[in-house]
């Protein structure tokens, strides 16, 4: 009896054994594929607006003196960025108000003979050559054409006031950083050298031709719209 116990055992083992073997594997879903988030390009359009600081220097070359004028810019700036992998160039133009008074000085300490110098607004053509670095930060210098204007007004108590105003085209060199702090919308902070020259103009105050000499130290800040979103990256199927 023992033995057919025994023989019935083994026998239902090795059927349940045959049994297991013939049932399907279950394996562990696979794991959900979670895309990559868009990489971030500066390559596109953008406009926007800008404002900031002017530290402007008036010249004359015939007195000799010169007038440190602060004065406030505010306008507006648009332009196109290239990205090749981390390099960016791009080509920008800007306009801005000068915004402050006429500034007046007094020629040899004479109180007779005043002379007001003044800007009205600041201009340029610039191109851009930069480095994508921190994520969604640009670093950049831009230079190119400057554009500006100069007015030139005088009373020597003689003649009745008068005044003369001539527009200048320059140069401009700078560097800054814009950080792109959602997909679209850009920050900027930078600071620009501007030489509009010595332009001439007939000084009725001494009778004699004269010019005057224009450097600024611009400190400007911005935000600005980039249109189109960030690059995607191609899905690849896992398996």
């Amino acid at each position: 009896m023992r033995k057919v116990l025994l023989s019935t055992v083994a026998l239902m083992a090795m059927a349940g054994s045959a049994f297991a073997a013939d049932l399907p594997s279950i394996k562990a879903p696979p794991p959900v594929y979670v895309p990559p988030p868009p990489v971030f390009s500066w390559t596109g359009f953008y406009i926007g607006v800008e404002g900031g600081g002017d530290f402007r220097n008036f010249h004359d070359n015939w007195t000799g003196n010169g007038i440190y004028k602060d004065a406030g810019l505010i306008g507006g700036v648009l332009g196109y960025n290239w990205q090749f992998n981390q390099f960016v160039v791009g080509l920008e133009g800007d306009a801005a108000a000068v915004l402050g008074g006429d500034q007046a000085y007094t020629y040899n300490g004479n109180l007779i003979y005043n002379n007001t110098l003044n800007s009205t607004y600041a201009a340029a053509i610039r191109g851009r050559l930069g480095m994508a670095v921190w994520d969604r930060a640009l670093l950049y210098v831009a230079g190119g054409v400057a554009f500006g204007d100069v007015k030139v007004g005088y009373n020597n108590g003689i003649l009745l006031p008068a005044s003369y105003t001539t527009s200048r085209t320059g140069w401009t060199i700078g560097a800054g950083v814009d950080y792109a702090f959602t997909p679209n919308w850009i920050t900027r902070i930078e600071y620009r050298y501007v030489d509009l020259g010595s332009g001439g103009y007939y000084n009725y105050g001494e009778f004699v031709h004269d010019g005057v000499n224009v450097t600024s130290n611009q400190v400007m800040g911005a935000i600005m719209y980039k249109f189109g979103g960030p690059v995607a990256e191609p899905v690849v199927a896992r398996y």
